[in-house]
């Protein structure tokens, strides 16, 4: 990998940038999108241990860890790691001395927040006998922060579709499987309105929901509206909500949340279905 930048670092640079964008944009719950963040960074950034944990905004502690090579350090990550600013390479005593100990001495390290709440902490360890992190490694995370903070939030989602599902099939001890139908789906729209991502549950559910047209099976009208609404709002309105009844007399519930958009001004729209039980 280079180490300046040259052109082939601009190169690897914008292909790691792009990487990270289409794992922020798929709609994956928040396991799946911290260790493909993780594993994409890495690309341009290697490090001997480096991860992304989610952060409890109401407790102040840190959530599951997704990377490489977590060692022992991450019983005290929290108090000593978590940087005063943003993205540093600046390492406090206590952090430089939990760092020593398990065989490291440079750090980088980053908060990716909206506002004033952070949602996860990065954080990357070389040892002595490899590079410094540089300005190029603290400007790209900075570059990527703002996509990966929305970009969890969105996981936080999934993460509560599948976890309200599985609590709800659990309640019927008779079950020992979850069928496909009740699982929840994502799918992402691009600003073409073209489905650029769906989970495997997600042919079931719209199918469920399309309109009846000459024999084929379109889009329903209620999940247009719900879709262009939010984009009308340009994310203004944040977690749009739905509820629609599908062919089946199933009812789901349908969350849409707006993607960061890219360089050219282009956001995807990320649907959330979550089917309802039928008792």
């Amino acid at each position: 990998m280079p180490e300046t930048m040259s052109p082939g670092y601009a190169a690897a640079e914008r292909e790691a940038y792009r990487g990270v964008r289409r794992a922020c944009d798929a709609g994956l719950d928040s396991v799946r999108l911290r260790a493909e963040v993780t594993r994409r960074v890495a690309r341009l950034i290697p490090a001997e241990a480096s991860w992304l944990s989610t952060v409890d905004r109401q407790m102040g502690l840190l959530g599951g860890l997704a990377g490489v090579d977590v060692a022992d350090v991450e019983s005290r990550l929290f108090d000593v790691a978590y940087p005063p600013r943003n993205v540093t390479t600046e390492s406090s005593p206590e952090m430089a001395e939990l760092m020593h100990r398990a065989g490291f001495d440079r750090a980088l390290r980053a908060v990716f927040a909206l506002g004033d709440e952070p949602d996860a902490m990065w954080l990357a360890l070389r040892e002595r006998r490899s590079r410094a992190f540089g300005e190029h490694d603290v400007a790209f995370i900075r570059r990527i922060a703002p996509h990966v903070a929305r970009a969890l939030r969105r996981a936080a989602l999934v993460d509560s579709a599948q976890l309200a599902r599985i609590a709800e099939i659990g309640r019927d001890r008779t079950k020992r499987v979850v069928p496909a139908e009740l699982a929840p789906s994502v799918v992402v729209i691009d600003d073409r309105w073209r489905v650029t991502h769906a989970t495997a549950a997600a042919e079931g559910h719209l199918a469920d929901l399309g309109d009846a047209t000459h024999g084929t099976s379109a889009p329903t009208s209620a999940l247009i509206d719900l879709v262009g609404r939010q984009r009308a709002s340009g994310g203004a309105s944040g977690v749009m909500l739905a509820t629609v009844q599908g062919n089946s007399g199933r009812w789901y519930t349908v969350r849409a949340a707006l993607s960061e958009p890219d360089e050219l001004g282009r956001s995807s729209t990320v649907l959330i279905i979550t089917p309802a039980r039928q008792h």
